[in-house]
C-alpha cells in the first residue's frame, strides 16, 4: 500500500519482483541500477546464500516524477526463490504496490514457475490481495537460450488472464526497462486514481466518550475495520474548505466538541474496482456550520438478495 507523507509531500509505492529460483530477478535489478542516473538511485543492498542469489531482497529507492505536488520515490524488492525461503517471500511482500513475476523461458523450468505463480498467489491472499487488483507484469526472461519454451506456449500456462508480459534477456538489459517502465506505469495510475479529489478518506473517528445520535452512524463505526485501498489519502490540495476543517492536517488533528448528528447522504460513488465512498452531511452540536465527510468502504463480495 503506497504511503503517503503530507509533512515531506513525498509518496513510497512498493514493487517487488517475483518468480522461481535463478529466475533473473536480481540480475533485473542489477540491470536496472546500472541504468539509472546517479542522482536518482539510492544504495543497492544484495544479501546472498549458498543455495539462492537473494536471501532477503535488493533494495533500490529511484525518484521519479511528481503527482499532484508530491515527490514519488519507488522502492523495488526481490524475493528468494527456494521454497524454503517462504516466510520470507511473504513478508517482503508485505504493502506491496505491484509485482513483476519473471518466469524462466527454459523448458525444463516450467513446472517451477507455476509453483512459484501459485505460490504468489498464496502468499497474498495471507494479506488478503490477490495478483487479480494488483498490478502485475509477466517478465518472460532468458529468451535468448536455445531451449526457449515459445512465448505463445508461455502465456497459454502461465497468463491466460492475460496481464501485460514482456520478454527479456536480463544480462544483456533486453527487455528489462520496457518491463519496468509498463510495471511502474500501472503503479503510478493506481497511486493517481488513489490521491485524485474524488477519493477523500473519511476523518479521525470521533471517541467513544462522545455519543452519537444516529444509529447508522454507531453500524458504520462497528463495521469499519477495513483496510482502506492504496491511496485513499487526499492530497492537500484536493481537499475543500468543507473537509479541510474535518480532515488531519500535518501535525495536527482537528478537534471539535458536541454530538455529531447525520443530516442526509448522497449517492455511493465508485472508486476502485473493490471500493465505495459514500457521502454523508454532518452537523456537530454548537456549530452553525454544515460537514461533508467521505466514508471509504472496500467491497469484499456482493450478494444479491432472494
Amino acid at each position: 500500500m503506497a504511503v503517503i507523507n503530507y509533512s515531506k509531500k513525498e509518496i513510497s509505492a512498493k514493487i517487488v519482483y517475483y518468480g522461481p529460483s535463478l529466475c533473473g530477478k536480481t540480475t533485473n535489478i542489477q540491470s536496472i541500477y546500472s541504468s539509472i542516473k546517479p542522482d536518482q538511485k539510492g544504495k543497492l543492498v544484495s544479501l546472498a546464500t549458498e543455495a539462492d542469489r537473494t536471501l532477503f531482497f535488493d533494495f533500490l529507492p529511484i525518484e521519479i516524477e511528481n503527482i499532484r505536488g508530491f515527490k514519488t520515490r519507488l522502492h523495488f524488492y526481490t524475493v528468494p526463490g527456494q521454497v524454503y525461503y517462504n516466510s520470507t517471500r511473504r513478508a517482503v511482500l508485505t504493502g506491496v504496490d505491484g509485482i513483476v513475476f519473471v518466469a524462466d523461458s527454459q523448458r525444463d523450468k516450467m513446472e517451477e514457475n507455476i509453483e512459484s505463480l501459485s505460490n504468489l498467489e498464496e502468499n497474498l491472499n495471507y494479506y488478503g490481495k490477490s495478483i487479480k487488483t494488483l498490478p502485475l507484469v509477466i517478465q518472460y526472461n532468458k529468451r535468448d537460450l536455445p531451449d526457449a519454451t515459445p512465448v505463445a506456449e508461455m502465456e497459454q500456462i502461465l497468463n491466460p488472464d492475460g496481464y501485460p508480459y514482456c520478454e527479456a534477456v536480463a544480462p544483456t538489459g533486453e527487455g528489462v526497462l520496457q518491463t519496468l517502465t509498463r510495471i511502474t506505469k500501472q503503479v503510478l495510475k493506481h497511486i493517481e486514481m488513489g490521491t485524485s479529489g474524488k477519493q477523500q478518506r473519511a476523518p479521525e473517528p470521533v471517541p467513544e466518550r462522545r455519543p452519537v445520535e444516529s444509529a447508522p452512524t454507531q453500524q458504520h463505526q462497528q463495521n469499519n475495520d477495513y483496510a482502506p485501498p492504496p491511496g485513499l489519502e487526499p492530497s492537500p490540495s484536493s481537499v475543500s474548505p468543507q473537509h479541510q476543517s474535518m480532515a488531519e492536517s500535518p501535525g495536527e488533528q482537528a478537534s471539535f466538541g458536541g454530538r455529531i448528528q447525520i443530516v442526509g447522504t448522497e449517492n455511493a460513488k465508485i472508486i476502485s474496482a473493490n471500493a465505495i465512498s459514500i457521502p454523508i452531511r454532518l452537523k456537530i452540536e454548537g456549530d452553525k456550520r454544515m460537514f461533508t465527510m467521505d466514508l471509504a468502504i472496500k467491497l469484499d463480495s456482493l450478494l444479491p438478495e432472494d
